[in-house]
């Protein structure tokens, strides 16, 4: 297993730059799915100033005429990494094993209402202490690994685990403890 950094080396993003990811994505899922919102959504995050915090590739998939299959695919298990990222800011209080995908609607009853101000669920975005994020990311990483090798080998998967939900949550884990700086960069290898 690599080595990871302890809590007093660790650099973690904070609350609020967490809580406009979350709100980017959040977002960006609504769009794929409705896509003559694409304009309000975007002029939505100009003047919220959540835009600038937007990755080049999410802007690219914001502005697109018409998703591709995949991409609406891609955009939507997005939401396991939304589900993470609420847990880091205490909006989720438990992190369940990988097992099962989340429902839209328990993310979207943690977040402020639909194209109203975020001013408040960003600002009052608090990190989880850090020796909570740095277990989970251990875990993240082994459960991730276990699922790798049991797909490489065509086994079964330990745990019952989800590949798919593992991946996105091992990515929103790594953009959290910065192993990567840019969302678009991360990578999740084990």
């Amino acid at each position: 297993m690599p080595c990871i950094e302890g809590e007093n080396e660790i650099k973690l993003r904070g609350g609020k730059e967490i809580a406009a990811r979350i709100l980017i994505l959040v977002y960006l899922a609504y769009v794929a799915e409705v896509p003559d919102e694409r304009e309000n959504v975007i002029g939505f995050l100009k003047s919220n100033s959540l835009w600038e915090n937007v990755s080049p590739y999410e802007k690219e998939l914001y502005q697109k005429e018409g998703l591709s299959n995949q991409e609406e695919v891609n955009i939507s298990w997005r939401t396991e990494a939304i589900w993470l990222l609420l847990w880091t800011i205490n909006k989720v209080q438990k992190l369940e094993l990988p097992q099962e995908q989340v429902e839209i609607n328990e993310i979207l009853t943690r977040l402020p209402q639909f194209l109203t101000s975020p001013k408040k669920f960003i600002e009052n975005a608090m990190l989880r202490p850090t020796s909570e994020i740095l277990d989970a990311s251990d875990l993240i990483y082994r459960l991730h690994w276990a699922a790798r090798e049991a797909d490489l080998k065509k086994q079964p998967m330990p745990a019952s685990l989800n590949l798919s939900i593992m991946m996105e949550r091992h990515y929103a884990i790594n953009w959290v403890t910065f192993y990567g700086d840019e969302w678009d960069d991360i990578l999740t290898d084990t």
